[in-house]
């Protein structure tokens, strides 16, 4: 487990009357510097983590899907869903799925179809919509 992320995340994940916005997000940006592919497993077991609000939600989609990009689709339209349900726009978040797919056109466009083909996949709207960007 890499501490510099846990503690990082403490910091995202506290009240606002510990941490101002501007700390919050100067601990994000310490956190994306200091991730790699190796981390991929803490930051989506961080995105699934109950502590998350739709803020925390989004912020963790950048790196996850800059580094771990069409693999992690599931949980990402997972916590996509979720910010949606709680009245949320999602523009960054939207914003790095079609990153993600604008830079491997064809291996998001293949693992898309794959989801879409699961019979119980219940995130085929998102999947349909990302895959308008994939050429």
């Amino acid at each position: 487990m890499n501490s510099i992320i846990a503690q990082e995340l403490e910091i995202l994940w506290s009240d606002f009357n510990n941490f101002d916005v501007d700390e919050k997000l100067e601990a994000f940006e310490r956190l994306k510097i200091s991730v790699s592919k190796d981390d991929l497993p803490q930051l989506v077991s961080a995105l699934k983590s109950e502590r998350n609000d739709f803020w925390t939600r989004e912020l963790l989609s950048e790196p996850i899907s800059i580094l771990g990009g069409s693999k992690y689709l599931p949980e990402l339209f997972e916590a996509l869903q979720q910010n949606y349900d709680e009245g949320h726009d999602n523009d960054g978040f939207c914003f790095f799925l079609v990153e993600m797919a604008e830079s491997e056109t064809e291996l998001c466009k293949k693992r898309l179809l794959e989801l879409i083909d699961l019979p119980n996949f219940k995130h085929k709207k998102h999947a349909n919509w990302l895959l308008e960007f994939c050429g």
